[in-house]
């Protein structure tokens, strides 16, 4: 026959032992945490990987609200020419699609005009400060 003061020394001993095995899987798991906490190289790494992902993530973002910024300017700005050019008696619309043509086939005489123009505009400032 097993003795009572045996069995019950039996069940103090696995008891003591899974606590210490608990105490050991604490401990591993403190020793775990604490070393993730110590480095720091890695946690750096880390938080530059997702500052850099936040930045790509909101330059994505920033750059759809530019071109459907863009889209309605460029809707808006072609309505205000159909506007523009509905409201435009037809002698003057010609004339300016004239002027435009003769511009774009021949830009240096324009470009010498308007640069003529810069420069007596600077001359007469310069002369009234004088």
């Amino acid at each position: 026959m097993s003795d009572p003061a045996e069995s019950h020394g039996a069940d103090e001993l696995d008891s003591v032992r899974q606590d210490r095995d608990q105490a050991r899987a604490e401990l591993a798991q403190t020793v775990s945490e604490l070393s993730d906490k110590a480095d720091v190289r890695a946690r750096a790494q880390d938080k530059a990987h997702e500052t850099a992902q936040a930045a790509r993530e909101r330059a994505t973002e920033v750059g759809e609200h530019a071109r459907a910024a863009a889209a309605q300017v460029r809707e808006q700005a072609a309505l205000a020419a159909d506007t523009a050019v509905a409201r435009t008696p037809e002698p003057v619309l010609a004339r300016v699609l004239q002027a435009t043509d003769i511009a774009r086939r021949n830009p240096i005489p324009l470009t010498a005009a308007a640069l003529s123009g810069v420069a007596v505009f600077w001359w007469i400032s310069k002369r009234r400060r004088a």
